[in-house]
């Protein structure tokens, strides 16, 4: 495992542990980015398999967005690939889905934190972003969640979210990535690691 992939990842359990009431007080949305080469999909994997555990005071609870994803549209094929395919409709049947994934990370980041237990802080982990191409991207999905945040139920916070996205930075860049190494994006008021 690369060493730089280990220390940033280091980096990030500790920024979570240490300042996780300041996620997002310098950025305006607790969302932390953990961009990825597309080769290191497995190591990051295991990273977080074997450190991203519930512990003493955080709690993780893990989302996987290609399970969303496709639950989402499940038995709805049909009328999606026709709103696809209507070329009167534009960028709108895809801003549509893109806006009901969004809706539905956030049902299942509220059943989720249903179960945080007292004096525990949730930290929700989106894996496998690579489900919203073609038809959406990171940066897309987080401003449509920002809309109506997820909070905490027991204190009413904000929860840090934590983006695992495959893909890569730019050299002497510091708020833009390529999702998948071929869209470049603007971080949405988040931080990166």
């Amino acid at each position: 495992m690369s060493e730089e992939l280990q220390d940033r990842f280091e980096l990030l359990l500790n920024r979570l542990n240490t300042a996780y009431d300041g996620i997002g007080h310098s950025s305006g949305r607790p969302y932390i980015y953990f961009v990825y080469t597309l080769d290191q999909e497995r190591k990051v994997q295991r990273l977080v398999d074997e450190q991203m555990r519930a512990q003493a005071t955080l709690a993780f609870y893990h989302i996987d967005m290609l399970k969303l994803t496709i639950a989402s549209l499940d038995g709805q094929e049909e009328k999606r690939a026709k709103l696809l395919n209507d070329p009167l409709r534009g960028n709108s049947p895809a801003e549509a889905i893109l806006k009901l994934w969004a809706r539905r990370l956030r049902e299942a980041i509220e059943r989720e934190l249903a179960t945080l237990a007292e004096g525990q802080r949730p930290v929700v982990v989106l894996h496998n972003l690579a489900a919203l191409h073609p038809l959406g991207d990171p940066t897309t999905l987080m401003e449509f969640l920002a809309e109506q945040e997820p909070r905490n139920p027991r204190n009413g916070t904000i929860v840090p979210i934590v983006l695992l996205v495959p893909g890569s930075m730019p050299p002497q860049s510091s708020r833009e990535y390529i999702f998948l190494d071929q869209i470049p994006l603007d971080f949405y008021r988040g931080e990166k690691i």
